[in-house]
């Protein structure tokens, strides 16, 4: 796959992510905001502080994502 192409996924999965758990872990932050590749580490770490069992597991397949 693609840089780009696989940057672009990963984006996508983090902005599903960060709008499915803005309620619970991103309260305090613009709910308009638009992720990019730099503000993944910021929604990895805010699933993970705030999301519960739910939010970790979020937060592991958005790292493996990465990974792959």
């Amino acid at each position: 796959m693609l840089s780009d192409e696989k940057s672009r996924l990963r984006v996508e999965l983090a902005q599903k992510l960060f709008n499915e758990y803005y309620a619970r872990c991103f309260w305090h932050w613009r709910p308009d905001l638009k992720v990019t590749v730099d503000t993944i580490p910021s929604v990895v770490k805010g699933l993970c502080a705030h999301g519960g069992r739910q939010g970790m597991l979020a937060a592991s397949k958005l790292q493996e994502t990465e990974e792959k």
